[in-house]
């Protein structure tokens, strides 16, 4: 996973979209704290197993967010 704050992403978007199209998560940071993870929708990776057990991984910790 990626990290990367609300000013780059706003300076590298489309940069940013290509590569989560390619199966990379961003962590998106303001003040040093994260306050969104960027994912490519589940089912669209194809890249390799381990990003389908990392996506796995990424819905467990937001359905705990989301629940609270």
């Amino acid at each position: 996973m990626k990290t990367i704050n609300i000013n780059q992403l706003q300076a590298q978007i489309s940069r940013v979209m290509k590569d989560v199209e390619g199966g990379e998560v961003y962590e998106v940071m303001r003040y040093s704290r994260p306050v969104a993870v960027i994912r490519p929708k589940s089912g669209q990776v194809t890249q390799n197993e381990g990003c389908k057990e990392c996506i796995a991984k990424i819905d467990e910790v937001l359905a705990k967010f989301q629940t609270n």
